[in-house]
């Protein structure tokens, strides 16, 4: 269940940070947000490390770990310029098309299985984000 409790606020706060950066655009660069972003993670690093919760290790699975960080940033980056440019609601919506990503490169990669639910939930997705973006 906790998972849930996770995933909601998760949800909720991706829906809350497109409100947030559009009113912090109106006055700043989207280069502005990822320095406060960054400044955030230094301070979340910095805590994890005091407290003996990580260490920095290099192993097998840091090169994934590398990697998601990696789009992390570069998706937070494409975030903010998307809406300097567009309306929050268009932006996130279409952002918000990233679990049908999930479903199927989890079906590439992960072997995990594609149901028919899974495409027609994928569907949906895309055809949501189709018809909230063009008006």
């Amino acid at each position: 269940m906790f998972w849930l409790i996770c995933a909601l606020y998760y949800a909720f706060s991706l829906g809350a940070l497109g409100i947030t950066s559009s009113k912090a655009l109106a006055h700043l660069q989207w280069t502005d947000l990822i320095l406060w972003s960054g400044i955030g993670y230094v301070l979340v690093v910095a805590f994890l490390l005091i407290t003996g919760h990580t260490a920095i290790r290099i192993t097998h699975g840091s090169w994934w770990a590398i990697l998601s960080a990696g789009l992390a940033i570069s998706a937070l980056i494409a975030l903010y310029v998307g809406l300097q440019h567009g309306s929050a609601s268009k932006v996130v919506t279409v952002g918000a098309a990233y679990p049908a990503v999930t479903v199927v490169l989890a079906a590439l990669f992960l072997s995990e299985r594609l149901t028919v639910p899974h495409v027609l939930g994928v569907l949906l997705i895309v055809g949501g984000g189709v018809l909230i973006s063009a008006f």
